[in-house]
């Protein structure tokens, strides 16, 4: 396991890689980094099987939508996204667990009980928090640790 961010790990020559990016939205990382990794890794002589983003798992997002029903939340918080893919995905999922999507840039973001889209505690989550809402980053909720161990267990 690597974080995105983190310098390339030495890695024994020809390793078979399984690469599952725990990423929740189709933003730049998706579609830009994670293929010039998977490119990378196969350059340097390792087979790769790339698994698609969290965020696009059935299971991941029944399991947002049971979170956001369980919840009462009005509002599904997210990082500022660019205009394009990720934030059409958004709308789609939105629409999907029945939230009204809100920039965590926005004054909005403090309303409607919100559901950070927040994988482990970041600023955003901090600023909800200290503002005195409960919304912790998904991790920090047992039934999406539990649900993340099976899926992660399930993979090939």
């Amino acid at each position: 396991m690597q974080a995105l961010t983190a310098d390339p790990i030495a890695l024994p020559p020809a390793h078979p890689l399984l690469l599952v990016p725990l990423l929740l939205t189709p933003g730049s990382h998706v579609r830009c980094d994670l293929p010039a990794i998977r490119d990378r890794l196969r350059a340097a002589g390792h087979p790769v099987m790339a698994i698609p983003f969290l965020g696009s798992w059935a299971a991941w997002l029944d399991h947002l939508a049971d979170l956001a029903g369980a919840t009462g939340s009005g509002s599904l918080v997210h990082h500022p996204l660019r205009p394009g893919v990720a934030d059409r995905y958004l709308g789609a999922l939105s629409r999907r667990l029945e939230l009204e999507p809100v920039s965590a840039d926005s004054q909005d973001a403090l309303r409607m009980r919100p559901l950070p889209l927040a994988l482990a505690p970041n600023r955003m989550t901090a600023q909800l928090q200290a503002e005195g809402l409960d919304a912790p980053a998904l991790l920090e909720r047992p039934a999406t640790q539990d649900l993340l161990f099976q899926l992660l267990l399930s993979l090939p």
